[in-house]
């Protein structure tokens, strides 16, 4: 089964091509970074997997199915920034609506507290959040249903130096027990960290690069190639 499979992409706004015939495909369950420097569309990329945006042309398949089955998203999970929380809810009342979505018992809701170490504020509004405690609302919330994909948009943004080991922890874990995450990050240390496969995005299109065949070589080196200062 293929895992994930973008085939042909393109998308223009107002007749602007952002993105031109993306390809890629996984075949199996690892980590895979998406790079590229702000603007390059890295956003609308990821929004197009999760059917947030409709492409132009061609089309994403999760799973081997297409993303504009709404069921396949019982297990994917995306994170986006925090303006998709609404910050006069708790982070529990966060929780407990996901969980109903999903299905789930408020143990499970319990353990994601538990393992992002949010019990402290987990019952005070999301406006009194700090950014790194909103961004630990919301990789609980892309984790809770156990998800076989996760694509993440910028997932250590905010996180505090602890935070972002754990976090990378997580992913790790996460990966091993069989899950696929496409995340999107201009931290390319955690990326060097976390895989060497890399999807770099420029000019609307894909370069891919497995840098497990350049030992020694990080993903800073070949983004330097790619995006000369």
């Amino acid at each position: 089964m293929t895992v994930i499979e973008v085939k042909q992409l393109a998308k223009s706004f107002h007749h602007h091509l952002v993105l031109k015939d993306i390809n890629f495909t996984i075949d199996q369950p690892e980590i895979v970074a998406l790079v590229g420097p702000n603007g390059s569309g890295k956003s609308t990329l990821l929004n197009i997997m999760v059917n947030l945006l409709n492409p132009s042309s061609g089309y994403v398949k999760l799973l081997d199915q297409s993303v504009k089955d709404y069921r396949i998203f019982n297990q994917v999970s995306f994170l986006k920034d925090n303006s998709i929380l609404y910050p006069y809810l708790t982070g529990w009342d966060h929780l407990t609506y996901a969980g109903h979505l999903y299905r789930l018992s408020d143990k499970r809701l319990q353990e994601a507290v538990t393992a992002f170490q949010m019990t402290d504020y987990i019952h005070r509004q999301i406006q009194e959040y700090s950014l790194g405690m909103k961004q630990k609302m919301l990789l609980a919330l892309a984790t809770l249903n156990q998800p076989k994909i996760m694509i993440l948009d910028e997932p250590f943004n905010g996180l505090d130096p602890q935070a972002v080991i754990e976090t990378r922890q997580l992913f790790k874990q996460l990966h091993q027990s069989g899950t696929t995450i496409l995340l999107s990050s201009h931290t390319l240390s955690e990326i060097d960290k976390l895989t060497r496969h890399i999807l770099f995005l420029k000019d609307g299109q894909i370069l891919e690069e497995y840098l497990d065949q350049k030992p020694g070589y990080s993903s800073e080196q070949r983004y330097l190639e790619i995006y000369p200062v």
